[in-house]
């Protein structure tokens, strides 16, 4: 579960860091200042952005997250039984839909951790993040996957088949990802992520949008 109050603190604070590091030298690592600012920004970032979006599909969510008016109107059917998983039991489309943003946020949770100190990163070797990435890739293709399979392309009031096509071209970048890690191509990597930071915000326009 994504603990909103904790990790919006966290990114806050974040971003004050952003702020005040202009001017200043190149940073370590395969990220530049506004390559962290597209992840990690407090309000903009990437991160933050679909930890948003997973709260939007909450029955009872905190009053600060305001989704868009239409999906006010489709929780009802939203919050009905959608699908039986083996170890969770009965999910809601609500909870399918949430899945996938929530490998987001841990996919840009991993990320965070090759970031200098002064970002809350550990300046991490992405290779040695190896096996996360892994896991990452592998359960966004099950969440994406599980969408597809359960035909919900008309789902969310037409933005479904939308939705969907950004989600799973996020899922391509972070597969992609092995290849620059086993080559040790910082740049690669970067590019990777940031294409992924980029179809997230997509997404959220997506879904504040109207279908098409």
């Amino acid at each position: 579960m994504i603990d909103m109050n904790v990790s919006l603190r966290r990114v806050a604070a974040a971003g004050l860091l952003l702020a005040s590091a202009c001017g200043r030298p190149p940073l370590p690592g395969p990220f530049t200042r506004q390559d962290i600012a597209a992840i990690a920004d407090p309000e903009d970032g990437a991160e933050v952005r679909v930890q948003i979006l997973y709260h939007w599909f909450k029955p009872n969510r905190d009053p600060q997250v305001r989704p868009p008016a239409w999906l006010d109107a489709e929780m009802p059917s939203l919050l009905k039984a959608a699908y039986h998983d083996p170890e969770d039991g009965v999910l809601t489309e609500a909870q399918l839909w949430q899945a996938p943003n929530a490998v987001l946020y841990s996919f840009f949770e991993t990320t965070r951790k090759t970031f200098p100190a002064v970002y809350g990163g550990f300046l991490v070797k992405p290779a040695s993040l190896a096996r996360d990435f892994r896991n990452e890739s592998e359960n966004m293709k099950f969440a994406v996957g599980r969408l597809r399979s359960l035909h919900l392309e008309r789902s969310l009031g037409g933005r479904g088949r939308r939705a969907i096509a950004l989600m799973e071209d996020a899922s391509s970048q972070i597969d992609g990802l092995a290849g620059s890690l086993s080559a040790g191509d910082d740049s690669r990597f970067a590019a990777s992520v940031l294409a992924v930071a980029y179809d997230a915000r997509r997404l959220e326009g997506a879904l504040k949008s109207a279908p098409r």
